[in-house]
């Protein structure tokens, strides 16, 4: 399913030769002729990685050996690369049509900041978004050093943080928000190697039964503050690990039970496990509000003009990318009230989805803040197809709680909600 490096360089002339068509007039996300785009910082995730787990690990859960992956776990596919450099090849086609980039050629890149964490995934990550933007000049990609931890997108909290208060709240919220059984049990079957909805009671048993597993909370360990216990947190990574088999194209999903429709009633479990473990809010305000602030010191440089503590990227930068993981895009949603749907999920966050916010200035010398979230659909990454701006993808413009559920927010309101995580 990987296309090879002439054609993704012909990807990104098509797209780049959109672009230019396409400025002749307007798009769906052009600015007026009234106002300026001045900047726009994007959170993204990485691309479609092997799973974190070992094959090991996994066959504890299932009935059948799980696919061989040619990448060791956790990194960065050649597909998933690809899709990226698709994906960066739109962006700039998109910022060229809203007048902030030119559409082709080497004019831009010193004004395109990319900050990665130091995982091997987010790394490559970034460096496909730049080759798909600039493929004779891609910028370089700036993270911490190698093998240090980045609190931007994993901050260093205590596990007492929140104290008794924030795990009793977060207890209480589990109970309340408990896993569909009769999806537990279409998971089942499928470990087991049979039809998600057919009883295969006489199957092979996997050595461990996800409705055998007792639900819990306990106290957190690393960057988990709080942790889910029982069957929702390995459900939650056996049903994402089908959803990077269809991503990355494997002929198979679910040793065969697992279409696109299934794929997304199983999808629901990750994010049930995410919305407790990431969208609980005195825990998105530990894990998350680091990387807020990140994002609006970064607009403020674009706003005053000025250097400012803690903005990634010097100033004048035009597009400023931080490559992260599903559970940054997470917190920070929750922090800034921001929701979506999209290929027929909520508020998932497959790879390569990116939350965009967007710096605008007013004729009257205003600035306001615009916030849409875009992804490529799961049939668009397994299927390799190219984006363009007429065939874009799945996207939406989101309203933010701060402002009262409106799609543009003032500078100053913004900054005072922001200024508060």
């Amino acid at each position: 399913m990987t296309m090879g490096r002439t054609q993704g360089k012909g990807l990104v002339a098509g797209v780049l030769a959109i672009g230019l068509i396409w400025m002749m007039g307007p798009g769906a996300g052009a600015q007026t002729a009234q106002e300026r785009l001045k900047l726009v910082v994007v959170l993204s995730r990485h691309g479609v990685r092997s799973p974190t787990w070992t094959n090991e690990r996994l066959g504890r859960y299932s009935a059948q050996a799980w696919p061989e992956w040619s990448v060791q776990p956790g990194y960065l596919t050649a597909h998933g690369f690809w899709l990226l450099q698709s994906f960066g090849a739109y962006d700039r086609a998109a910022f060229a049509q809203e007048g902030l980039l030119s559409a082709k050629g080497c004019a831009d890149p010193g004004e395109i900041y990319i900050w990665a964490d130091t995982d091997e995934r987010t790394l490559e990550s970034g460096r496909a978004l730049a080759t798909g933007m600039f493929p004779e000049c891609p910028p370089a990609v700036h993270s911490e050093a190698a093998g240090e931890n980045d609190p931007v997108f994993h901050p260093v909290v205590g596990q007492t943080a929140g104290g008794d208060a924030l795990f009793a709240a977060f207890s209480e919220r589990v109970q309340r928000m408990a896993p569909d059984p009769a999806i537990l049990e279409e998971l089942q079957h499928v470990l087991q190697g049979c039809s998600p909805k057919v009883e295969c009671a006489t199957a092979k048993q996997p050595a461990v039964r996800l409705l055998d597993l007792k639900p819990g909370v306990a106290r957190g360990s690393g960057d988990h503050i709080v942790d889910v216990q029982g069957p929702l947190p390995a459900a939650s990574t056996l049903a994402e690990d089908f959803l990077l088999e269809y991503t990355e194209g494997m002929p198979q999903v679910g040793w065969g039970h697992v279409d696109g429709s299934e794929l997304r009633r199983l999808a629901g479990l990750h994010t049930l496990y995410f919305d407790l473990i990431h969208r609980t809010e005195p825990i998105a305000r530990l894990q998350a509000g680091p990387m807020v602030r990140t994002i609006m010191e970064t607009l403020q440089q674009g706003v005053t003009g000025k250097p400012v503590a803690g903005a990634k990227g010097p100033l004048g930068e035009k597009v400023v990318y931080l490559v992260g993981h599903d559970t940054n895009l997470a917190g920070v949603a929750t922090l800034l009230g921001l929701h979506w749907t999209l290929d027929g999920r909520t508020d998932d966050t497959p790879p390569g989805t990116q939350l965009v916010f967007e710096l605008f200035q007013t004729p009257k010398g205003a600035f306001e803040v615009r916030a849409r979230v875009q992804m490529q659909s799961l049939e668009q990454m397994r299927e390799s197809q190219e984006l363009t701006l007429t065939a874009p993808p799945v996207r939406e413009s989101m309203k933010l709680a701060a402002c009262g559920g409106a799609e543009s927010c003032s500078w100053e309101t913004f900054l005072s909600a922001a200024s508060s995580f």
